[in-house]
């Protein structure tokens, strides 16, 4: 039996319809669409690009537009939560070598959540991440800052990655968590390097790595193994009140000084331990407790 329904409620859902269909035309007149919360299991997805593929050309005719095109790619990044087309897009125009290169452009975000970023083989002046979660994996393999470069109190919830990277004018990692694997592989720094209070949870990597001036990691902790094997420091390598709880390995490494004063490792755990030269480890106050680093 079909069931007849009131012509009152069919004029109703029409001219709500209607509403709705003109609601979502309205918003895509004025640039963006609207992001709506996607289904379960679904992924959020940017309704449109070409706005910003608009704004973009408009900015490679004009420099002058170009950071307000930057900065409105991470006010963006903080709406949606699929984020792969937009570090394309941004990469894009950070890449040297491309035609689409434009130097000199700075890169700003402060306490959002930023996913799959990856900015490798990018040159920028200034790279200020603080207090930013980076959910995922985070590639700044090659990247070249050439000015200020921070990412304080920054969590890394996934594998971080800087191979390779110059810091031209330092970096400033004070307060930061890395979750997982982290690696500084070859990295350049022509400035101090600040790594104070920072929190490596996984394997870190310093293999090969150049420091120009000092570099700090005072009261910083290596929960996972530590390697620091070839690494050159100029200057000062402060490693005061460190904590080294697996395996660390300094084979090769030299330094203007290391100062180790009041750093301690694990002797509860198996773990090979190879220090720069004149420093040593000391006994335990009692058996499988932490020890000193002696050293200058």
């Amino acid at each position: 039996m079909s069931t007849i329904v009131p012509l009152p409620v069919l004029v109703t859902v029409a001219l709500v319809a209607g509403a709705v269909v003109a609601w979502v035309l309205s918003r895509r007149d004025s640039g963006w669409a609207e992001v709506v919360p996607a289904p379960p299991g679904s992924v959020l997805v940017l309704d449109e690009l070409g706005p910003l593929r608009d704004f973009a050309e408009r900015a490679q005719v004009d420099p002058a537009l170009r950071q307000d095109w930057v900065d409105e790619v991470f006010s963006l990044l903080r709406d949606t939560s699929n984020q792969a087309e937009l570090w394309q897009l941004l990469a894009s125009h950070l890449r040297p070598g491309t035609p689409g290169f434009w130097p000199g452009l700075d890169l700003r975000a402060e306490s959002q959540v930023l996913a799959g970023t990856d900015l490798r083989g990018c040159e920028v002046r200034d790279a200020v991440f603080r207090e930013v979660r980076f959910w995922g994996g985070a590639r700044f393999d090659g990247l070249v800052g050439t000015g200020l470069v921070s990412f304080e109190r920054s969590a890394f919830t996934y594998h971080a990655s800087f191979r390779g990277t110059e810091f031209r004018a330092g970096a400033d990692f004070e307060g930061a968590t890395f979750m997982a694997n982290t690696s500084f592989a070859g990295v350049t720094a022509g400035d101090r390097v600040r790594f104070d209070e920072v929190r490596f949870s996984g394997r870190t990597d310093f293999t090969g790595a150049e420091f120009a001036t000092g570099v700090s990691f005072v009261a910083t902790g290596f929960a996972g193994p530590a390697k620091f094997r070839d690494a050159r420091f100029a200057a000062e390598a402060r490693f005061s009140g460190t904590r080294f709880s697996s395996h660390a390995d300094f084979t090769g490494a030299t330094a203007g000084a290391f100062r180790f004063a009041g750093a301690h490792a694990r002797t509860e755990v198996r773990a090979v331990r190879t220090w720069p030269a004149g420093v040593s480890l000391g006994e335990p106050q009692r058996p499988g407790h932490w020890a000193e680093v002696r050293g200058v």
